[in-house]
């Protein structure tokens, strides 16, 4: 199926004990068995109604976001420190087990403090990239972003009107600043880093565009936050998306926010996150990146023999993350899509991700490894608003991501793919990813062992050969190519591409794939819009963020300016490889 479920955790048993609830004589100054309940319950963690994990005692579910502190007193005692619960004592009289119960308790509970458990330096130097305006505004200037985040929240009237919002990860905020538009009551704008000093500066400073709301500025980590809200809120927003959706690990940050301050019945600002990917043919990649340990061929480096460390080298580029704008026809299947959906996702399925695939290729080539690119979705009350950054739609400052394969696969037309994408979180606020694929019925594979999610080549910056889509100017000069092959640019090359353009499409369970014209896909504008569009409506400001000169990337990315211009236009068309054609 084109659809696939978001991946599940195989089923853990948690451990159960059977414990006498106490509570804290402050006259004899120790814990005593609880007048209620006063028989021994059973103590367990679990997974409630509503999907978030809980802490059960007896009869009584507690959200694990709300317990704030565990404390072993002794091998048989733990105290708890609950949230508007105060504090609470278990004791058990089965040591091992208790013992077992309390680790268990410890390392679910951890989730909720997430930063504690990252590598401090990534932490810090996280903090440090989102506190810089420059960086701020290179997200402000991806117009594609901003205006679909914009129309979400506008054109949702009854989840804003009156309403009290939290937006996690505020950096500039944009979302606090569009919700106050949309009608909210109140915003709580939670920003870790020094940037929360410039949502006080802007809210100050557009009073009278914020229609009365009131903006709260919560300067710290979400998972940290106490008494600064003290209430549950209607509606969170947030931008906590990471190149191939879940880099940096924010999403898990936005489900902690959901878990404690989330109305019963509340939204969440994207709710969903849909991610793609399909297999890909680019000879010219797969060369550039396998020829970037040239240097370590040299045989003569000042009396020495480097060839030795030359497969190390290109083991290590064949490895990177791709990041770039993937031309369409590079796809030789079609793409099949796994939903998560943020209002019932736990913070424990996202700690390791497994998708199964399998692909129809329609063509004979090499496989050069997967592509992958998401769907944010907001699913409001009065509208739907998909932000998609799919290769035919119009850029982003997330691009497109490929993974390659040390050694391509070669597959005749016809022929299935199968195998599994595997993200394992690790410390540094990211995943490491592990391909394995193989041809139906062949015995022949190939793999990709270990992926690190957070040191991409930034491509798009580096090379004179990477794909420039329509109404978008490469960083080299280079210009996006027209279906009749002349190098075109501004708004109407996006309409002009979709009208004459095939894209792949997802095919439905027992249909056979045929070629056709593709309607513009989720995100982009309508079909009927795109050839009269102006300039102002498709692209912005000349000012905002289609020259992809002005937008920086994520953190590891080479700052825009760093990159050659000023190339003549005989590199508009890109360098293309064989096979050229998908079966689309």
């Amino acid at each position: 199926a084109a659809m696939a479920p978001a991946p599940q955790r195989p089923a853990h048993v948690s451990p159960e004990v059977l414990a006498q609830v106490c509570e804290f004589d402050e006259g004899e100054l120790k814990w005593v068995p609880a007048k209620e309940p006063s028989a021994a319950v059973a103590v367990k963690l679990a997974k409630a109604v509503s999907g978030k994990r809980c802490l059960v005692v007896g009869e009584r579910e507690v959200p694990l976001a709300d317990v704030r502190a565990v404390a072993a007193l002794s091998p048989k005692l733990l105290t708890l420190q609950v949230k508007g619960q105060g504090h609470m004592g278990l004791r058990c009289d089965d040591g091992p087990s208790m013992e077992a119960f309390v680790k268990e308790l410890v390392s679910n509970k951890a989730d909720y403090e997430r930063f504690e458990q990252y590598d401090q330096s990534s932490v810090q130097s996280y903090f440090q990239y989102y506190a810089k305006l420059a960086n701020q505004q290179n997200m402000l200037q991806d117009s594609v972003r901003t205006s679909l985040y914009q129309e979400a929240i506008l054109s949702n009237p009854s989840d804003f009107t009156g309403a009290t919002v939290m937006d996690v990860g505020a950096g500039s905020g944009i979302l606090s600043f569009f919700s106050c538009q949309a009608g909210a009551a109140v915003v709580y704008a939670v920003e870790a880093s020094s940037a929360a000093e410039t949502v006080r500066t802007l809210a100050a400073a557009n009073t009278m565009n914020l229609r009365g709301a009131e903006v709260r500025v919560v300067n710290k980590p979400l998972e940290t936050i106490g008494e600064e809200v003290p209430e549950k809120v209607d509606c969170i927003v947030s931008e906590p998306i990471g190149t191939f959706l879940f880099n940096e690990r924010m999403i898990e940050t936005y489900i902690c926010a959901r878990d404690r301050f989330l109305k019963p019945g509340g939204k969440l600002f994207p709710n969903v996150g849909n991610l793609c990917i399909a297999p890909f043919s680019d000879a010219v990649l797969h060369g550039e990146q396998a020829g970037k340990n040239s240097f370590w061929n040299n045989t003569s480096f000042y009396g020495l023999d480097l060839t030795a460390a030359a497969p190390r080298s290109r083991r290590e580029h064949l490895t990177q993350p791709v990041v770039d704008y993937i031309n369409p026809e590079c796809l030789v299947s079609e793409y099949i899509t796994t939903r998560f959906d943020f209002m019932t996702c736990t913070l424990e399925s996202l700690q390791n991700i497994e998708i199964p695939f399998t692909f129809a290729v329609g063509q004979p080539c090499l496989v050069h490894g997967i592509a992958g690119w998401f769907d944010a979705v907001f699913e409001g009350s009065d509208s739907v608003v998909t932000l998609s950054t799919a290769p035919w739609c119009p850029g982003t400052h997330w691009y497109q991501i490929r993974f390659l394969l040390e050694t391509p696969l070669a597959v005749n037309a016809g022929q299935i793919l199968e195998g599994t994408l595997k993200m394992e979180a690790n410390s540094l606020q990211s995943y490491y990813i592990k391909i394995h694929m193989g041809i139906q019925g062949t015995g022949i594979t190939s793999s990709a062992e270990r992926i690190d999610l957070k040191d991409p080549e930034y491509r798009f910056f580096t090379s004179t050969n990477t794909y420039v889509p329509p109404g978008t100017q490469g960083a080299f000069g280079q210009q996006a190519q027209a279906v009749d092959g002349s190098a075109v640019g501004g708004p109407a090359a996006y309409g002009q591409a979709m009208a004459g353009q095939v894209y792949p499409q997802q095919a439905q369970q027992g249909q056979e794939f045929r070629p056709a014209k593709a309607e513009p896909p989720a995100g982009a504008p309508p079909m009927q819009l795109l050839k009269e569009a102006t300039s102002a409506q498709l692209q912005g400001p000349p000012s905002s963020s289609n020259d992809p000169r002005t937008r920086a990337p994520r953190p590891g990315a080479p700052p825009a300016a760093a990159a050659p211009s000023g190339r003549s236009d005989d590199r508009a068309a890109p360098r293309r490889a064989a096979p050229r054609r998908a079966a689309l």
